[in-house]
């Protein structure tokens, strides 16, 4: 039950375990197994459109696609494809290996940072077959390419399913905790509030 698990645990909930069973177990495999690593350095990241954002994430996001206002794909370009890094997932022709989502920005008004452009990274997932290392940074930079002005992005991780050490070790900060919030007939465990700044 929430609260009652150990760092590192994942709480399956019978209703999400019916709904989302494939997308589960896939995350379940990966955290389970040596992942084969591939390296952001070979990889390029494009603007994509929500339908492939959403057929990629539907099968590869424990909670499936969420939508936004910008939609970013991590792909492996012509130079790169000797390296035999394969997906079953294609944009324009491209293996496509992971996923990012972002929601719109806006102008803080915390006393600190008022005014400060703020965006926020909505959903993020991988190929479960893979491990990529330094994908989230690579995200991060090519929003901030396409919003100049951002100040910083948050994002919110699940505490079912997440410590958030990766979000931290890349220069999140954690801002804070939301409150456990009802479901129907069950409560969850709330979510971290992380920031990473420019």
């Amino acid at each position: 039950m929430p609260g009652n698990s150990d760092e590192g645990d994942m709480c399956i909930w019978e209703d999400q375990w019916m709904l989302r069973r494939a997308s589960i177990e896939k995350h379940i495999i990966a955290r389970t197994t040596t992942l084969c690593s591939v390296f952001a350095r070979d990889t390029r990241i494009v603007a994509i459109d929500a339908e492939t954002a959403r057929e990629f994430l539907d099968k590869e996001h424990v909670k499936g696609f969420l939508k936004g206002s910008s939609y970013f794909g991590c792909i492996v370009p012509p130079h790169r494809v000797f390296r035999g890094i394969e997906s079953p997932n294609v944009f324009e022709g491209h293996p496509l290996l992971a996923v990012a989502v972002f929601g719109k920005s806006f102008r803080m008004k915390e006393p600190d940072l008022a005014g400060c452009l703020s965006g926020e990274l909505t959903e993020i997932a991988t190929l479960s077959s893979i491990r990529l290392v330094g994908g989230l940074t690579k995200f991060l930079q090519a929003y901030k390419d396409l919003h100049p002005e951002t100040h910083n992005v948050m994002t919110y991780v699940d505490k079912e399913w997440n410590t958030g050490k990766g979000f931290l070790s890349v220069g999140f900060t954690k801002i804070g905790e939301t409150d456990p919030i009802q479901l129907g007939n069950r409560m969850n465990k709330g979510n971290l509030k992380l920031r990473y700044v420019y």
